[in-house]
């Protein structure tokens, strides 16, 4: 089985939405985002605000998970990654059913090349817990901050 993957263009930068799993920083870098562990959101995850990753300090990324703060490190990976995206290929409208080529046998789609992948951020740590502050207010009544 033969599977073309196509590279992208110079000149033409596409509007891509990409996974979960990487996270566009800087210009036109594409970084991954490695958890040791693992990730669960409850309820529907559609539209939830999963994390805050913050980058105040170029060489330690931080990540805020509900009450738990990661703190990371950006890392050049060994090999880079391709980020691919499937495009079925549509039928020839003159090919009748039953007949193929030799050449297009097995081959029902083909992958453009979207990006490639050469850092990450390595979050390798223990969370923190981050517990809110209770301050005492003058008239004796406490309140959170």
């Amino acid at each position: 089985m033969i599977i073309t993957i196509n590279t992208p263009e110079r000149s033409v930068k596409p509007l891509t939405k990409f996974s979960p799993q990487l996270a566009k920083l800087g210009s036109d870098e594409l970084i991954l985002i490695e958890l040791q562990g693992s990730f669960h959101v409850e309820g529907d995850p559609s539209g939830q605000l999963a994390a805050q990753l913050s980058l105040d300090n170029e060489t330690k990324p931080t990540m805020l998970i509900g009450h738990n703060l990661l703190e990371g490190k950006i890392v050049n990976l060994s090999k880079p990654l391709a980020v691919l995206r499937k495009k079925a290929l549509h039928d020839d409208p003159m090919q009748v059913d039953g007949e193929s080529s030799q050449e297009d046998t097995g081959r029902a789609c083909e992958y453009d090349m979207v990006a490639v992948v050469k850092r990450k951020v390595l979050f390798s740590k223990r969370p923190m817990p981050v517990v809110n502050t209770v301050s005492v207010a003058t008239n004796g009544s406490t309140k959170t901050e």
